[in-house]
């Protein structure tokens, strides 16, 4: 798997589902970006960050339902002498907070390939020369959260078997603080692997280049055509407020997004 086909991909994605207003078409992206990282990571690597995306959606969902109190089809109203959260609370805010929650697991989803499907140095290589520095700063970037999470689990299960218990806040320092200064001590691990092998001093280096095959130029040339076709076929907005309605749905936009599902195909078929 190339990662500029990943890569252009991910970023058709992220234009259709950030420039889009119509939720339809970015429940249609979030769709295929889950689609398309189940065949190429598999739904076991994606248990966390499902619950990731569920944490961060609902929480983007109910910061707008909280803070947006417009709309003409009221819910419930608090007092409005309760500060920061009197007012009324309208289906037109829960609908556009469900829209932005919508958009932030789409974009997230999308962008996940790099952490979960591809190595750090597969991203790194994929970078122009001149953005060498960039690329190794972007792939130890990667590679943070899960040896984070994996540091957590290990200590975590070490502090048990000495009989740690979890008994509130303050116990999960004993947790926190070995999990940050492992961290720490792998990132200086890191930084001198790097002086070792000379990183700054000259050309970046590469085993092997990584060469385009047919399936990536597939996903390539569908990841183009759902930008264009969906940047020409002027999908039509939409905005809940004052009076939540049906989104409009257009056939050109809507074939634009199903283009997205092409990783279906294209990883399930990869050697």
């Amino acid at each position: 798997m190339n990662a500029r086909s990943v890569a252009a991909w991910s970023a058709a994605c992220l234009f259709i589902v950030l420039f889009a207003t119509n939720p339809v078409y970015k429940v249609v992206v979030l769709a295929a970006a889950i689609a398309s990282l189940a065949v190429g990571a598999g739904l076991n690597r994606m248990r966390g960050l499902f619950t990731a995306i569920a944490l961060i959606a609902t929480f983007a969902t109910a910061l707008n339902f909280v803070s947006a109190h417009l709309g003409r089809t009221t819910l419930f109203t608090l007092p409005p002498q309760i500060p920061a959260l009197g007012g009324p609370y309208t289906l037109e805010a829960l609908a556009a907070g469900l829209s932005g929650g919508v958009t932030v697991a789409a974009a997230i989803v999308a962008a996940a390939p790099f952490s979960l499907m591809l190595k750090s140095h597969d991203v790194m290589d994929a970078l122009p020369s001149a953005l060498s520095r960039t690329g190794a700063a972007i792939a130890a970037s990667l590679n943070l959260v899960p040896s984070v999470a994996a540091s957590f689990v290990q200590v975590s299960e070490a502090q048990r078997l000495r009989g740690w218990r979890p008994r509130g806040p303050r116990s999960w320092a004993e947790v926190v603080v070995p999990v940050v200064l492992t961290s720490v001590e792998g990132s200086i691990q890191l930084a001198e692997s790097m002086e070792a092998r000379g990183f700054g001093s000259g050309p970046r280096t590469s085993l092997r280049a990584a060469r385009l095959k047919q399936r990536d130029w597939i996903l390539v040339a569908t990841s183009a055509a759902a930008v264009i076709a969906f940047t020409a076929g002027r999908a039509a907005d939409w905005y809940p407020y004052p009076q939540l309605h049906a989104p409009q749905i257009d056939i050109v936009p809507l074939a634009a997004c199903l283009l997205l599902f092409t990783p279906v195909l294209t990883w399930r078929s990869r050697g």
